[in-house]
């Protein structure tokens, strides 16, 4: 029942008008964790490779635990193609399902992935 609930809230999502402006909506972080300074200049970075490769629109930025569940997210982002980068916390980011993987980006931290969806 919980994967048609993924499925179906995912489906729904990506019917709904894509933004014309570039965003970077974040998620799994509480200000008390991470110092907000950090995040404004992870957000950045990814813009500025946004702009730069020509993109506009929605894109995601998880920051992940480690074995976390962000099925929910990903279909979103894969059914409204919009990226979805996560930032690693914990030693191992959290596995994705079947057809994704999580690439490593050239952040200076390495700790920032992008979600790689391979269609088949």
């Amino acid at each position: 029942m919980g994967k048609l609930k993924n499925i179906v809230s995912a489906f729904l999502a990506a019917l709904q008008p894509k933004s014309e402006e570039l965003e970077v909506e974040t998620y799994g972080l509480t200000d008390s964790e991470f110092p907000p300074e950090k995040t404004e200049e992870i957000v950045g970075w990814l813009s500025k490779g946004m702009i730069k490769m020509g993109y506009i629109g929605k894109s995601y930025l998880v920051f992940d635990h480690g074995n976390e569940n962000w099925e929910d997210l990903i279909l979103t982002a894969i059914l409204r193609e919009e990226p979805i980068f996560l930032y690693r916390l914990e030693n191992r980011p959290s596995p994705v399902n079947i057809g994704c993987h999580w690439y490593l980006t050239e952040h200076p931290s390495l700790r920032l992935y992008k979600l790689h969806f391979e269609a088949n």
